[in-house]
């Protein structure tokens, strides 16, 4: 008997690497799909689903006629109500830590381009200006203190790195205790010390129902020290029209964006009016070793969903089929 496997974001242009990776008896089918209606149309009739950013919502889920597992192929998985698919007896799996070297080199590619005004200065050199001192006011990375609003694998990472340049390191997590952070040289600090004591605050929490809009007026008013604000987490984390607000206020003096709410963004965003603010196209993830290796790991959840091999898999719901 087939099983029938469907990849809801194919952008790739191949299925090759997950028919690879999937049961022989798989039947795949790769498309780029955007909307619920789409989602519906074509995996109302699947047995497994390899999802990155198509909305499996609960509406979708329940247009599914045997679907046992959703893989998604990313570390986040909001956009699948997990709840939803518990509820309906569907299995949710991700696979964690795939790029994590790669997102800690992205953040910290952002927070030294945002330091040191590269764009700035590469814009300017393009239209003829040789003036070194526009752009941001400069300071010496040594020494300065860069803050991690979570401190997980990917923030663990960018903390080394940091280390490296000189800057003192300290994080808000209430999962990690002490005793590991003092092992990475990191202090643990309530978040409202952290606002108040970072030269540069890189966001590194997961986006959940209780961390939407976690960056917000409220957050932007107590950074005291006017830092550079970092996100390469998810654009829901950040209140935009309150970070665009922070921006004119000078609450905040720069912001480096992998991540916005809405992606592709619409032209009218505020935040492309400011010429401090860099905004990279999520390609956070990305290199095209951690591509085969989502791909892979992702195709390879479902592998052994079937095969009944559930503790080589990373569940973020209870469902064990």
């Amino acid at each position: 008997m087939s099983l029938n496997v469907v990849i809801t974001d194919c952008s790739w242009g191949n299925i090759e690497v997950e028919k690879e990776y999937l049961p022989e008896n798989a039947v795949v089918e790769g498309y780029q799909l955007i909307t619920e209606d789409e989602v519906i149309e074509a995996c109302s009739d699947a047995d497994a689903i390899l999802s990155e950013y198509a909305p499996i919502t609960a509406k979708a889920l329940k247009a599914l006629k045997k679907c046992k597992i959703i893989s998604n192929s990313a570390i986040g998985f909001d956009n699948i109500d997990v709840k939803a698919a518990e509820e309906l007896g569907i299995a949710v799996a991700n696979v964690p830590g795939y790029c994590a070297h790669e997102v800690a080199d992205h953040a910290m590619s952002l927070i030294l381009a945002a330091s040191r005004n590269i764009v700035v200065y590469d814009k300017a050199v393009r239209k003829g200006e040789w003036n070194y001192e526009i752009g941001l006011e400069m300071d010496r990375l040594k020494g300065q203190v860069l803050g991690l609003a979570g401190f997980g694998k990917i923030a663990q990472f960018v903390a080394k790195r940091a280390q490296g340049f000189g800057f003192k390191v300290i994080a808000n997590d209430p999962f990690i205790k002490q005793e590991y952070a003092d092992s990475l040289n990191v202090k643990l600090v309530e978040i409202d010390k952290l606002l108040a004591e970072s030269d540069i605050i890189s966001c590194h929490i997961p986006a959940i129902k209780d961390t939407i809009g976690y960056f917000n007026k409220e957050k932007f008013d107590k950074m005291a020290k006017c830092p550079i604000f970092i996100n390469t987490s998810r654009g829901r984390l950040v209140n935009e029209e309150d970070l665009a607000d922070a921006l004119e206020n000078k609450k905040i003096r720069a912001a480096a964006l992998d991540v916005l709410i809405e992606e592709p963004p619409t032209m009218n965003n505020r935040l492309f009016t400011f010429d401090n603010v860099i905004i990279t196209l999520h390609a956070g993830f990305f290199s095209k070793t951690a591509l085969r290796e989502v791909r892979s790991r992702s195709a390879m959840n479902v592998t052994n969903f079937f095969q009944k091999e559930f503790n080589k898999i990373n569940f973020v719901n209870k469902i064990r089929g």
